[in-house]
């Protein structure tokens, strides 16, 4: 337990500060203070305020995150090697959580996971045709936006792509400028589209 202790100071003839410095209110017949006994004054108030200011040990330190401030997921379902180790990149750069699905099937289980509000889809997945994946992953009650990755990019493509149930393409190669803008107002659609829903 802290005990209040009371400020230590010098009988009254004792000097505090230098010859050369005086008390502003002392009269000629009273005595200036040295300069050691002011510093050490001031160290036994710094000392008593300090233990009257710091934190007990047992008050626990919390971290508030508020919902909002959560990183970005993002599912890739990319298949070629370096557009993978680019969307990596670009994702560790952002500080977003990339998982990455070879499947439409395993997307979809991944959105039903994670709910990821977009999706980064491969036009040329093996197997599979793109506007059906589209269609299928824009479809979930989750409504993540679905941004198709393609080699070929035209007006045609896009009126496509938004048709299915889409929401934008990003042309190859990956230029990450264009990556991040694209997930951002994608990102921002959705915050605002899931908002609406809400209300």
């Amino acid at each position: 337990m802290l005990k209040w202790q009371a400020p230590w100071f010098p009988p009254n003839n004792e000097s505090m500060l230098g010859d050369n410095v005086a008390h502003p209110a002392a009269s000629t017949s009273s005595k200036v203070f040295t300069r050691q006994g002011i510093q050490s004054l001031l160290a036994r108030a710094a000392e008593f305020l300090g233990r009257k200011k710091s934190r007990p040990a047992w008050v626990p330190m919390t971290v508030v995150r508020h919902s909002s401030m959560r990183p970005l997921a993002i599912i890739g379902l990319v298949t070629g090697d370096e557009d993978r180790r680019l969307l990596a990149g670009i994702c560790r750069r952002n500080c977003w959580h990339l998982l990455f699905a070879d499947t439409r099937e395993e997307a979809r289980f991944a959105l039903d996971k994670v709910k990821a509000p977009v999706i980064l889809c491969d036009r040329d997945l093996p197997g599979e045709g793109w506007r059906e994946t589209v269609e299928n992953l824009a479809s979930s009650s989750h409504r993540a936006c679905v941004i198709l990755v393609s080699g070929v990019l035209d007006a045609y493509l896009w009126d496509e792509v938004v048709r299915t149930g889409g929401y934008d393409v990003l042309s190859k190669p990956l230029r990450e400028d264009d990556v991040v803008r694209a997930v951002r107002l994608a990102w921002s659609y959705w915050n605002s589209a899931t908002g609406r829903a809400a209300l």
